[in-house]
């Protein structure tokens, strides 16, 4: 075994020499360093010759007799035959691997006798005629081709220059020439590179066998060597290394994108609210539009990805701003809770709605699909079951895309043409669609068995907040662009030409005296949403310009006029509002004589009185009736709001 081999099973180099030194091993012939040869024979000691055995195997009990003809395992070799590549990227075989293993193996035993041969000669020993040597090796290989199966030759001819060869190149030699690609033809460089551009043109594209004849064409011109087959073309242009070369070229940078890019694997959402997409498409529904036209619309969904319930839609005649932003404040009501992490795709709509942070107040997370990828949204996948499973049903299905392969994901083209005046109208359409939206929520969830809305509902996401209504209207809300006063007749504004009257109410829904004390001639932003004026969110101006959240406000708390119309709601509130705006006023009174005592300018203090509140209590023993104070006036006041109103004051 040579020191390279030694050092190969794990000892040192300095093991080496020590040993050397000191007797426990024969050198059998000194070469550069690594090549040094060792008599295995000669190694005494039992722990380097055990590391040994347990790299290279059992060292064969007769190796005294037999000296360098034994056989010694070669671990460089098989490591060799294991990374070993062809020029098509091609492995060997285990079989393979392990013939080429065993040749180095003989070949090595046979490379010792043959440089122990010469350095005998070289000592004045006996020369052994090179014939006969010749021989003696193809016997050498027969005798052990049982136990190290091989595909060295075993003709003497033959296997002088298989010989000559290993010593010359190493492993490499015993490796088939033809064992790349069976072919003798060769490519160089230039003309490898002249094929695959060729074949990559998008400007001027051929088949094979028109890409065979140019090349040989250009062979004769560029002095390469011409081949005799087109198949031989076709089989170095669909090499796996080569065919990213011309892929994306020939068929498209996106086919070129979905062939080759990694794609994630990844793991879906495993609670509620963790994870919505939205995305807008067609509905899958022919209806009649008003001129009796067969026609089409969008739909824009809302999807949690953990249940596949569909949260949120609307149905609109194209993906816009609107469709985008009703869609996900019905997702928002229907779920109660934000979302952990919104995804959408790059559509006009959403840039929208992102510029108006309505995604940031929305979620914690609002992230963009990369455009060109429809493997990013599971959407597409959740809508796709939805239309093949239940609009399908329906006579008037579109089918699903121009891209649909199934026959069953198609419409029925003839049918609707003969019905087309028994088309829905788009009102019907709706209907039918939110019908198949809850059979789609209520039926079994794929992986579970539970329904889609009662694996939602049941599923807690510690990581999500409830949405009340102030959080409605912050998310979806709109801002006045101009501050509103507020009354005494609570607030009033305009929204697209509609009056809107609002107040503050208290904890019992009553109308909030302190609130109504403290801000009357208060000016307020009010913040919105277009679709539901029930409540809105009063904010003032601070002095750096910013909104300041004060006070929720609802609809104008209104009575019927006529007392034949009232109710006992009605009695039981004027009653109630006739109280307490005596009792405003007596504290309003109250107040400001305990301000003029305070400050010595009460009336009282310089002999003058001050004057009694009209129709109103002033002492306990004092009681004025409002009828005969207010008698040259009308019983009902009516006075002008700002907006030109009439606002009623029934007491």
């Amino acid at each position: 075994m040579s020191v390279n081999d030694w050092c190969e099973a794990g000892l040192s180099y300095e093991q080496f020499k020590n040993d050397s030194k000191r007797g426990h091993l024969t050198i059998f012939r000194r070469g550069t360093k690594g090549n040094t040869l060792i008599d295995v024979r000669s190694i005494s000691r039992i722990d380097r010759l055990s590391v040994i055995e347990d790299t290279y195997g059992k060292i064969e009990a007769d190796t005294a007799k037999t000296g360098l003809k034994a056989v010694l395992p070669d671990q460089a070799a098989s490591n060799y035959y294991r990374s070993y590549r062809d020029d098509q990227g091609k492995a060997l075989t285990a079989e393979r691997r392990n013939l080429y293993t065993n040749g180095a193996c003989l070949m090595n035993t046979l490379v010792r006798i043959r440089q122990a041969q010469v350095a005998a000669r070289a000592r004045g020993g006996e020369r052994k005629k090179l014939k006969d040597w010749w021989k003696e090796c193809v016997e050498f290989v027969k005798d052990n081709s049982e136990r190290y199966p091989n595909v060295l030759p075993l003709n003497a001819r033959r296997f002088k220059e298989k010989f000559d060869e290993y010593v010359r190149e190493g492993y490499s030699a015993l490796v088939k020439k033809t064992n790349s690609d069976g072919n003798a033809e060769k490519l160089t460089e230039k003309a490898k590179d002249w094929l695959i551009a060729r074949w990559a043109s998008p400007v001027d594209r051929c088949t094979i066998t028109q890409l065979f004849e140019l090349y040989n064409i250009e062979a004769q011109i560029k002095g390469w060597q011409p081949v005799r087959s087109a198949s031989t073309i076709e089989r170095f242009i669909n090499r796996p290394e080569i065919v990213p070369m011309w892929y994306g070229a020939r068929y498209g940078e996106l086919k070129a994108k979905e062939k080759y890019t990694r794609q994630h694997r990844t793991i879906l959402p495993q609670q509620r609210d963790a994870l919505w997409y939205g995305d807008g498409t067609k509905m899958n529904y022919y209806y009649r539009d008003d001129n009796g036209k067969v026609a089409t619309c969008n739909v824009y969904e809302v999807v949690d990805v953990y249940s596949e319930v569909l949260l949120g839609y609307h149905i609109s005649a194209s993906e816009d701003y609107e469709a985008q932003y009703r869609a996900f404040k019905m997702a928002m009501e229907t779920a109660g809770h934000k979302p952990y992490e919104v995804r959408f795709d790059n559509q006009g709509g959403h840039k929208k709605l992102e510029s108006s942070s309505l995604f940031a107040k929305m979620a914690h997370l609002s992230i963009s699909c990369q455009p060109y990828n429809g493997k990013s949204k599971t959407i597409e996948s959740i809508f796709g079951r939805f239309q093949q499973s239940y609009l399908h049903k329906d006579w008037y299905f579109t089918g699903q895309n121009i891209t649909a392969k199934k026959r069953e994901s198609r419409a029925n083209m003839e049918f609707i043409s003969a019905n087309a005046k028994s088309l829905p109208t788009l009102d019907e359409v709706k209907r039918q669609y939110a019908m198949r939206r809850e059979e789609w929520n209520s039926a079994k969830h794929p992986e579970t068995g539970v329904s889609r809305m009662e694996m939602y509902e049941q599923s807690h996401n510690e990581k999500t907040t409830a949405v009340g209504v102030f959080d409605m209207i912050s998310i979806f809300g709109l801002m006045n662009p101009k501050p509103v006063k507020y009354r005494s007749s609570g607030l009033v504004m305009r929204v697209d030409g509609v009056k809107y009257q609002f107040e503050v109410l208290d904890d019992n829904g009553q109308p909030d005296f302190a609130f109504l004390k403290a801000n009357v001639d208060r000016e307020f932003f009010v913040e919105y949403m277009p679709d539901d004026m029930g409540v809105v969110a009063l904010y003032e101006e601070t002095a750096t310009g910013e909104k300041r959240f004060v006070r929720m406000a609802e609809k104008y708390i209104s009575v019927h006029r006529a007392i034949q119309e009232q109710d006992e709601f009605d009695h039981a509130f004027i009653k109630a509002m006739d109280s307490r705006n005596k009792q405003l006023r007596n504290e309003l009174a109250a107040e400001t004589e305990d301000i003029l005592e305070r400050n010595g300018l009460h009336p009282s203090q310089h002999g003058l009185v001050m004057p009694k509140l009209k129709g109103n209590f002033r002492h306990k023993d004092e009681e004025v009736e409002p009828g005969r104070v207010m008698k040259k006036e009308s019983n009902v006041m009516v006075s002008v709001d700002d907006e030109g109103g009439s606002i009623y004051d029934l007491y």
